[in-house]
């Protein structure tokens, strides 16, 4: 799951404006721990969440999977399409997806000095 998840959360949160990357982030290690420690339904659907990511967005945007093939941009433009599917699931599971990465993301100090956030 880790080099699945390493090219999906760099799509998702690539480095720009200052700010690091997902992976600079260290999300990917975050991933494999929650899914590892969450409750089982839960950790299940984040898996699913990281293979449809992979493997079903390329399609939506008709390129041969998996995710690491294509450009960064098409990276990109497949998880936006998955996020804006017409099948309710995938959007959930990059719902679900956005929202878990975006955990560890947020606490990360270099992230939190970035935009300003300070207790």
């Amino acid at each position: 799951m880790a080099g699945q998840a390493e090219i999906v959360v760099e799509a998702l949160l690539p480095a720009e404006a200052g700010l690091p990357s997902a992976g600079e982030a260290g999300v990917p290690a975050f991933l494999e721990r929650f899914s590892s420690e969450a409750p089982p339904a839960m950790g299940w659907a984040l898996r699913a969440a990281l293979f449809c990511a992979s493997w079903l967005s390329p399609l939506l945007i008709r390129r041969l999977p998996p995710l690491s093939r294509l450009a960064p941009r098409d990276r990109e433009r497949a998880l936006a399409a998955m996020a804006g599917s017409r099948w309710a699931v995938l959007r959930q599971l990059a719902l679900l997806l956005k929202a878990t990465v975006c955990f560890h993301y947020g606490a990360d100090p270099r992230v939190r000095a970035a935009i300003g956030f300070h207790r």
